[in-house]
């Protein structure tokens, strides 16, 4: 999960792709390599593991650490999901499109799937440039799956035109594996998925907890449900 801008949902998406391959009886390596906000690794459920991606005390990559990441992620026997912070951002991104890199990756048998996300709103133009950063700096047998949240906002420029119209949606669409639509959550439903997310659960988790009310646990299923179906279609 890559993506240049804090608090767009990068977690949450993370999260998902991490119990949708979990629910479906396979096993998933969770890996939180945000040096701010390890906000992964507070759903107990998931174990993700931190990473450390800067050398002690600098903003300086640590490339034995990101070394390490990669000997991590060829060695699990599993699929793994890695999750990038806003600082962590430009570094990984450069780091993972080096040919030695990907070669490692393919040479374990696994396959490398970029998500990342466009969000409306105050940061649309932000996201629409790392989308375009990615889908520009990654190679192209590299699948991108694009994830559109609309929860701060429509995914319109300010011409009114829909994302999909814009040049650099139609520059990269050929690189577009699967989009997800995330829906535009409510006041009520936004309430529920955060008080989920304050008590670290997963989906399953919430849908059983005695700490929500019947509604928080009714809307979270909801959401569930819209999903779900989504997220699995993305992952074949």
């Amino acid at each position: 999960m890559l993506a240049g801008k804090g608090g767009i949902g990068k977690t949450f998406v993370a999260s998902l792709l991490a119990q949708v391959i979990a629910s479906s009886g396979e096993p998933v390596l969770s890996l939180d390599a945000d040096p701010v906000n390890a906000s992964l690794t507070e759903i107990t459920a998931l174990r993700a593991e931190p990473v450390r991606l800067f050398l002690p005390g600098s903003d300086e990559p640590d490339i034995d650490a990101m070394d390490a990441m990669i000997e991590r992620i060829v060695g699990a026997d599993s699929h793994v999901v890695l999750d990038n912070g806003a600082a962590s951002f430009v570094p990984l991104s450069r780091y993972l499109v080096a040919p030695a890199v990907l070669e490692a990756i393919e040479a374990a048998g696994k396959r490398l799937v970029v998500h990342t996300l466009v969000s409306g709103g105050p940061e649309l133009t932000q996201t629409v440039r790392g989308f375009d950063s990615i889908a520009s700096q990654f190679p192209h047998e590299i699948p991108i799956v694009l994830w559109v949240n609309p929860h701060h906002g429509s995914i319109t420029g300010s011409d009114g035109a829909s994302f999909r119209d814009t040049p650099v949606f139609r520059k990269h669409a050929a690189r577009i594996s699967g989009i997800i639509d995330l829906p535009r959550f409510d006041r009520h439903f936004a309430k529920s998925i955060a008080a989920m997310q304050a008590r670290g659960l997963t989906f399953s988790e919430a849908a059983q907890s005695g700490e929500l009310y019947v509604m928080d646990r009714q809307r979270i299923a909801q959401v569930r449900r819209q999903l779900w179906e989504q997220v699995e279609a993305a992952l074949r």
